[in-house]
């Protein structure tokens, strides 16, 4: 039901573009933006694999290879006929065990060589006059050229990952064994926001296709910058430990250990690891060796976290329970999550949750029941009320309308009300406050509407599922409007950026959200808002990692574009 401003109409194209983001062309914003499409996108799932859904077979006599990833299998590399059958360049990606006490003789492959990283357990590894001890973290290249033996003399399985690679033409093996362990490598943090990476085995070592064998830790509460290569580059990964959420497409996935996945090679497929745990996640990562391939796909800003330049992200979030309460319209207790910009610097604010240009502030207001609310005071602003939880009856003039969740109203400058909880809990609602600009019109009567009336529909950023509640059409002066934003269970959001003039607050309504900003990850409790730096680059996705879906509001001033 509406109680509606005679001059104001609700025309659908101005309520959709309320919408959850407008269409920009930033050269951070560069992921693929559209909806999933099962006509256009790989079905991701076939390129991942884990050892447990493979039948095992044996090799080198004793050997038990369970295969993860196979070679490619149909004509289509984006669209292989036999889920983990992706492979291109190389012919396995497996799982290995050896029984305690067992012994494999190494068999020569034709045309092959096997690279293997021990992952677990301890084994003598001879060939020759060379014996070696392997153990946990140790890999090793065997070739054709040259006989080989692997003892288990320890008291569990030897467990390793093996990469099955063909030689190419030309290609000339190693003629001896090839031991190394990947701590005799530095540490190093050059890619991807927070890959902590080691280098294990490569090129230099004799490996044929892929460039190499890297050991990657990401510490807890931390995510990968998502991106995505050129066609024709084969980038693969192996969860070796943690809780890994994987980002592949437009998807997401639990990526446990013992699993590994190809990244569909089409240019536009976004990667990325999350780790939403308290403790470090490790996997290997290995990828075809492609010179000259320029950053000209799809990417976030790439550089590692620098507190010199990028903004301090905490400072940008807020939650109603840290700040104290206040009285508006005699009865109302305000609770403020984000108020108006504090300092002189918009990118570094002086006080925590003090962000805003465009509005006074963003607030969660409570009326205890039975309890009964009138108009305070109000120059040069306008109040636009979210119900969130509660029932209640709002009044002015003639109109009086029973409010609900999901329900909105805009409360005018000089507009007579009164509103009174009507249950047994109390009436719980989001507030934005908005500065009315000098010379715009208000609303010259009350305002109210069911957000629940209003379509669904998804056209951006891949998952969200939109709804507008109410809009500029309805007399929002500052923002364009709010929507009501969905994201089921296991999705998240594109990761993108809008330019510097752009002002976008979200706030979390409903389940367990998880929130990159910039280049860093929090947890997004119920009843917190942030904004989003505007910096032109600061990266921002709302992330469900849970099985229920999650409810936000998003709110964006008008400006459309900017440079």
């Amino acid at each position: 039901m509406h109680l509606i401003v005679p001059a104001i109409s609700i025309a659908l194209s101005a309520l959709f573009a309320s919408a959850s983001s407008a269409q920009e062309d930033y050269p951070y914003a560069a992921l693929d933006p559209k909806a999933y499409d099962p006509a256009v996108d790989p079905q991701y799932s076939l390129f991942i694999g884990h050892w447990q859904n493979a039948m095992p077979r044996l090799m080198h006599g004793s050997l038990v290879f369970r295969d993860i990833l196979t070679s490619l299998e149909g004509e289509d590399s984006l669209h292989p006929t036999r889920k983990s059958a992706v492979l291109v360049y190389n012919s396995a990606i497996s799982y290995a065990t050896l029984e305690p006490g067992a012994k494999a003789v190494g068999q020569p492959l034709e045309n092959q060589q096997q690279v293997f990283y021990v992952d677990s357990g301890q084994a003598v590894l001879r060939s020759g006059k060379a014996t070696h001890t392997v153990q946990k973290g140790d890999a090793f290249i065997v070739t054709p050229k040259f006989d080989w033996t692997l003892d288990n003399t320890g008291q569990e399985p030897l467990a390793m990952y093996a990469l099955t690679e063909p030689l190419p033409d030309g290609f000339k093996p190693n003629e001896q064994l090839v031991v190394k362990n990947r701590f005799e490598n530095d540490l190093f943090m050059r890619v991807h926001w927070s890959n902590i990476d080691r280098p294990i085995i490569g090129q230099a070592e004799g490996m044929a296709n892929y460039r190499g064998l890297t050991f990657v830790n990401i510490d807890a509460m931390t995510m990968a910058q998502p991106h995505s290569h050129n066609p024709d580059v084969e980038e693969a990964w192996i969860a070796l430990k943690g809780q890994t959420k994987l980002l592949l497409g437009k998807q997401l996935f639990d990526l446990p250990p013992g699993s590994a996945y190809k990244i569909p090679d089409n240019g536009m497929a976004a990667h990325a690891h999350i780790n939403m745990t308290d403790e470090p996640i490790q996997l290997i990562h290995m990828m075809k060796n492609v010179r000259g391939e320029r950053l000209k796909y799809s990417m976030l800003q790439p550089e590692q976290f620098d507190p010199a330049t990028d903004p301090a992200i905490d400072m940008f979030i807020g939650d109603w329970r840290h700040s104290m309460p206040r009285l508006m319209h005699n009865a109302l207790v305000f609770r403020d999550m984000l108020t108006e910009l504090q300092g002189p610097d918009q990118l570094h604010p002086t006080r925590k949750g003090a962000v805003l240009l465009h509005v006074q502030a963003v607030s969660r207001a409570t009326l205890e029941p039975g309890a009964t609310a009138t108009p305070s005071p109000m120059e040069g602003i306008q109040q636009v009320f979210y119900v969130d939880s509660g029932q209640g009856i709002i009044a002015s003039g003639e109109q009086t309308t029973t409010l609900r969740k999901g329900s909105s109203f805009i409360i005018a400058p000089g507009i007579d009300f009164s509103l009174r909880a009507t249950s047994e809990e109390p009436l719980a609602m989001y507030v934005v406050t908005e500065k009315v600009p000098d010379g715009a019109a208000t609303n010259t009567s009350l305002y109210v509407t069911d957000g629940f009336e209003n379509p669904t529909f998804m056209r951006y950023h891949w998952a969200n599922i939109d709804r507008s509640i109410i809009s500029n059409a309805n007399g929002m002066v500052a923002y364009r409007g709010l929507t009501a934003v969905q994201l089921d269970a296991m999705t998240m959001a594109q990761p993108h950026s809008h330019g510097e003039t752009t002002e976008e607050v979200w706030i979390a309504l409903e389940g367990d959200i998880h929130l990159l900003m910039g280049k860093e990850l929090r947890v997004l409790p119920v009843g917190s808002a942030y904004k989003v730096p505007a910096t032109g680059r600061t990266a921002h996705s709302n992330i469900n990692a849970s099985d229920q879906p999650v409810q936000l509001i998003h709110m964006m001033n008008p400006r459309r574009r900017s440079r």
